[in-house]
Parts: structure tokens; sequence; C-alpha cells
């Protein structure tokens, strides 16, 4: 598998990150799965083992952390294809419109936020830390990039 500039930057990026906001233990990871019936929080379809995601519901990239409060359990389709990196609660209106089906989904995931504990806060200096390290990490790989590849 070939992975393009812009993938590897976003991949040491998450590396990074993952050093100050790990992903959750695997006790975590079983008890979000059970309480969603090991179906997709989003669409209620059963998930096969092994095949689920946790998503985040306030994306990474929006600033949302690795606890486990933040994620639910999604299948692939979901996850990857149709929510991507959108609002979790747009993301039902957009599936299901206003109604009873939006209604019963957002309770369930909002139950499961409440029940999943507070995420503990990331100290400022550690956050200030990441920052620097993940754009020392990114203006590296840009130099890299353009000195052996010629390209930015």
């Amino acid at each position: 598998m070939k992975l393009t500039p812009s993938q590897v930057k976003n991949l040491m990026r998450r590396g990074l990150r993952l050093l100050v906001d790990p992903e959750p233990e695997a006790t975590d990871r079983t008890r979000c799965i059970d309480f969603f019936g090991e179906a997709c929080a989003y669409c209620w379809e059963p998930v096969p083992k092994g095949e689920g995601d946790l998503d985040h519901l306030l994306s990474a990239a929006r600033g949302g952390r690795n606890h486990i409060s933040n994620r639910v359990f999604s299948c692939k389709p979901c996850n990857a294809e149709l929510k991507r990196d959108k609002d979790w609660e747009a993301f039902l209106a957009e599936r299901y419109g206003a109604g009873t089906t939006y209604e019963a989904r957002r309770s369930k995931i909002l139950q499961w936020v409440a029940e999943a504990g507070n995420e503990p806060p990331l100290p400022e200096a550690m956050l200030s830390l990441l920052k620097e390290m993940e754009h020392a990490a990114t203006s590296a790989y840009d130099a890299a990039c353009k000195k052996v590849l010629g390209v930015r």
C-alpha cells in the first residue's frame, strides 16, 4: 500500500497525539460495544465481531479527544463513508430527519456520553508541547519531501 505525502503527515500527527491522548483501554472499548448491543450507534445495524470502529463524536481534527466519552461504536460505512468528519447530530438529522428515529438514536448516544464519565482535561503545557511537536514534525516532513521528492 503506497501512502501519499499528506497521508504520511497525518499519520505522524496522529502518532504524536496518541502520546498525549491515548486510545481507550480494551475494557472501555468492550463497555462501549456492549452498551450499543454490538450494533452501530448511528444506524443500529448489527456489526460483526472485529469489524466495527470506535468513532469520535467530535472529530480529532476539530479538537475531539480519544476519551471513551467522545467515542461511540459504529459500523464502517457510517464511520468511514457517510459521517466522516461531520458533526454527529447533524449526521443523524441529515440521515433520518427530525422525528422518533433521530431522537431515539440521539438519546442513546447522549446516554452513553453521560455514563462513560468525564474526560480528564489535558494540561495546557501538554497541549502547547503537542502543537509544537506536530508543527516540528510536519515541517521536517515537508522539507524532506521537497528535498527528496521535489514536492511539497
